[in-house]
């Protein structure tokens, strides 16, 4: 026998009512008159007799009508004799998906999540089946379900364990959502396919930072047979910042750079320092495992920023990068309780050496020439080591590719000799600037096949027109979209009016589609003018920068001009935008064979020569890439929504869609499943059916003999005593 709802057996203490009101002590209800009570003395009542029960059988047809009805609502049922073990279990289809990302690095939480699952394994019956998936910003099956039909696996449970402890946390960002949607659209879809009779469950064990990407439930249908049961580890120092580079602002020239701090919003601190810091400098092996920050020695002991940061806001500093932190590669916070995201890889910019031929009258300390102030602007450039040497002959420009000179500048009348050595120096890539000093040299300008030098009086009398005394020319169109002029597209710096051109050498074009003028002075003359011939290009100057001809050379475009100039010839300072982890990035220009990426942890990897792509990127750090003597670096750093590492609400989760369930131990579930089984052996045997037509039946003879004791007692009273 067993009872269903063993509560109401309480409401068996109210048996001991009717007891206890028919036992209590009765006074006697006669009352006599007595005309006076002065001359007695005060005695209390004496009972005539003390209570004692009778009509017991009536009392306890009572009682047991109560008894009756107090048992039909505890729902008593007939036990079955077999005895309910863990094999007679529904069996389950167990996902267990941990989180892998770069959060889980913080103090011991993946520790805490080996153990969890551990735990859920524990808790497995030889009827279950489990499968374990890892996820970051891409999910990975580490071992699958039982194929329908395939032999089992033996011991699965401690196969799944050996290959946990073989896990490991990755820098890969946390996209929580399509884990979830590949995990339930596939028990979803195995259950339906293989008519299964195992429960699908999900196991999800993560720190459930805010940062983790959701989106994808937006636009899935959650199954209803699919529960989720969240297994959430925790830190007990929840402070955590991380600074990240912005890019400059737009007509920024500063070297400064901008870097935003941003503190989680469970912090605890709002202090923190951020600082240069080189690869070198430190002694923590590679740089994709960079160490602390605390235990770290910034560049310089003036470098380091103090910034303040309330919890849950972010604030941009300026970090200024002086010649002594040119070449440091990081930018380092310290002051939270977590360093996995406390360094921001930087590519620091190349510095080039370039050598410019120049072929000119002037002498380098002439103020009057232009060798003077070409010398000047390219001195103080710690992005370039230019060197500028006097171009002799025609031998120095028939060096190979690698040796040969970035740019030739040409200020006098050419030989012919030297005219074929640049033509064929131009074809080959190179770069000459004509740069005309006087009439004398305008005929440069005709090296330009299609330009057409003006005659010689003619020139002579524009330059008597334009005297210093009396007009100057500005510049009145401008191409803006030119790499030479790019810098200068922002309204705050593309004013050129203050600019004064006292003389310049007129000239047309014989054929203007081949050339491209990219400025032009405020009566229409050409200013500057670009031509590409084989793989290199000729830019003239129909006017000097020096003193003589204009206020170029004295004005503040002169050396941003210049050194937009040294970038078409030489290349730009290697400012490699950053990616972040898992991202792919397209190398350089690839070659016959192919390119040669080296990792930062010091590995060498292959890019063939057919793949456009190169898509391990899943360290942080600073890589290299290879083909043949060219040589690109790029940095890969940590995806800054990782570093949110305010813990989630999962009611956004609930509000997506998803079904949270609740996961029971073993021996829970064989308590609720002995519970249902009773409930169904109760709900077919409706033993409270007999019991209440049994204490209807009771109540019935209650009532008949209550009604034959009442005319007893009537009789017995009405009979004369004799």
């Amino acid at each position: 026998m067993g009872i269903l709802v063993p509560l109401y057996l309480a409401g068996l203490t109210a048996l001991s009512l009717p007891l206890i009101l028919h036992l209590v002590r009765r006074t006697p209800r006669g009352r006599q008159e007595f005309s006076s009570l002065m001359f007695l003395s005060p005695t209390p009542p004496r009972l005539t007799r003390r209570s004692r029960l009778d009509q017991i059988l009536l009392l306890l047809l009572r009682l047991a009508a109560l008894a009756l009805i107090v048992l039909a609502f505890a729902r008593p049922f007939l036990r079955e004799a077999a005895s309910l073990t863990f094999a007679d279990l529904t069996g389950k289809r167990v996902a267990i998906l941990i989180d892998t990302s770069a959060s889980m690095k913080r103090a011991d939480l993946w520790l805490q999540a080996v153990k969890l699952a551990e735990h859920e394994l524990d808790q497995l019956n030889p009827q279950d089946d489990v499968a374990l998936f890892t996820f970051s910003d891409r999910m990975q099956t580490i071992i699958d379900f039982q194929k329908e039909g395939a032999a089992p696996i033996a011991d699965k449970p401690q196969v799944v364990r050996n290959r946990l402890k073989q896990l490991q946390t990755s820098w890969g960002a946390t996209d929580l959502g399509t884990a979830l949607v590949s995990v339930a659209g596939e028990l979803d879809s195995a259950s339906d396919v293989q008519q299964s009779s195992l429960e699908p469950q999900i196991v999800v064990i993560s720190d459930f930072q805010s940062g983790s990407r959701i989106e994808a439930l937006q636009s899935f249908e959650w199954p209803k047979r699919v529960p989720v049961v969240a297994r959430q580890v925790s830190v007990t120092k929840p402070t955590n910042a991380h600074a990240h580079a912005l890019p400059n602002e737009e007509g920024d020239e500063s070297t400064d750079v901008r870097v935003r701090v941003v503190n989680a919003a469970d912090s605890r601190s709002d202090q923190f320092f951020v600082a240069w810091m080189s690869g070198k400098a430190l002694a923590a092996g590679p740089a994709a495992t960079p160490r602390p920050a605390a235990s770290a020695v910034p560049l310089s002991a003036t470098g380091e920023v103090a910034v303040y940061v309330p919890a849950g806001q972010s604030r941009v500093i300026r970090l200024a990068r002086g010649v002594e932190n040119l070449q440091a590669d990081r930018i380092v916070l310290r002051g939270d309780d977590h360093d996995f995201d406390n360094t921001f890889f930087v590519v620091p910019p190349r510095k080039l050496e370039a050598t410019l031929l120049y072929a000119g009258k002037d002498a380098a300390e002439d103020p009057e020439g232009l060798q003077l102030y070409l010398r000047l602007a390219v001195a103080n450039d710690p992005l370039r080591q230019v060197e500028i040497r006097p171009l002799d002959d025609a031998k120095a420009l028939a060096s190979p590719p690698d040796l040969a000179p970035r740019m030739v500048i040409v200020s006098q009348p050419m030989s012919d000799e030297l005219q074929a050595a640049l033509k064929r120096y131009v074809e080959r890539g190179g770069v000459v600037l004509l740069v005309p000093k006087d009439n004398d040299a305008a005929a440069l300008l005709s090296f330009m096949d299609d330009v057409d030098v003006a005659a010689r009086d003619a020139v002579e009398t524009a330059g008597a027109r334009e005297s210093r005394s009396e007009k100057y020319l500005l510049l009145g169109d401008i191409d803006f979209t030119h790499p030479l002029f790019a810098p200068f597209a922002s309204p705050r710096y593309n004013d050129f009016t203050k600019i004064h051109f006292w003389k310049h050498r007129p000239v047309t074009l014989k054929t203007p589609a081949t050339t491209r003028i990219l400025a032009r002075f405020d009566n229409g003359d050409p200013m500057l003018m670009e031509r590409s011939i084989g793989q290199g290009r000729v830019i003239a100057l129909t006017s000097g920068w020096h003193p003589e001809d204009s206020q170029l050379a004295l004005s503040s475009k002169f050396v941003p001009l210049v050194g937009a100039l040294l970038e078409l010839a030489c290349g730009g300072a290697e400012v490699a935008d950053s990616v972040v982890v898992n991202q792919p990035v397209t190398p350089p220009a690839r070659q016959e064979g192919g390119v040669v990426i080296l990792t930062p942890d010091g590995k060498e990897k292959r890019l063939d020569a057919d793949l456009s792509t190169f898509s391990e990127t899943d360290l942080p750090g600073i890589y290299r890439a290879k083909a043949g003597s060219t040589e690109t670096r790029f940095a890969v750093n940590l995806s800054p929504t990782e570093s949110n590492t305010t813990p989630l609400n999962l009611e956004q989760l609930e509000q997506r869609g998803v079904r949270f369930g609740t996961d029971l131990t073993r021996v829970e579930r064989i308590d609720r499943e002995r519970q249902q089984r009773d409930t169904e052996l109760e709900s077919r045997q409706k033993v409270w059916r007999w019991l209440i037509v049994i204490a209807l039946a009771t109540l019935i003879l209650e009532t008949w003999w209550a009604g034959r004791a009442e005319r007893q007692i009537g009789e017995s009273r009405e009979t004369p005593v004799a």
